[in-house]
């Protein structure tokens, strides 16, 4: 089989780094079903709502007050607490905490499956991811 000249394009993409002030880390964590982007507190209450405030449903969206950070939305006994996720440099290279960089994670991917196995410093295991809800 022939490949097309975008298919290699389309792989180099998502292997770029995202360069900011002059740190580069991954952006491939834009793709995944949990994360919601630039929405805004009050949305993901919204949509943590309509998807049925189960325990450990959960989104990840870009911090409201810091533009480098991101915020984990999540549910536990049907109450919605957030948690701001911090990056913090090392050797010039980025790494993402919830807990003040006790626990350390090169992307927010692997920092998803860590709290899908280990509930470290959250109330309870990320169980169900919230997607986004047509209308």
């Amino acid at each position: 089989m022939q490949k097309t000249q975008q298919e290699p394009a389309l792989v180099v993409w998502f292997a770029l780094p995202y360069r900011c002030s002059g740190v580069c880390f991954s952006v491939i964590h834009r793709t995944q079903v949990w994360f919601h982007g630039r929405i805004m507190r009050e949305e993901s209450h919204k949509m943590i709502i309509q998807q049925g405030q189960v325990d450990g449903l959960f989104l990840l969206r870009d911090s409201q007050s810091n533009p480098k950070a991101f915020v984990l939305t999540l549910c536990h006994h049907q109450k919605i607490k957030h948690f701001q996720i911090l990056p913090c440099e090392e050797d010039g290279q980025v790494f993402f905490s919830l807990d003040d960089g006790a626990t350390k994670f090169t992307d927010l991917i692997h920092l998803v499956e860590f709290y899908q196995l280990n509930r470290g410093v959250l109330p309870c295991k990320l169980k169900h991811p919230c997607t986004a809800v047509a209308l």
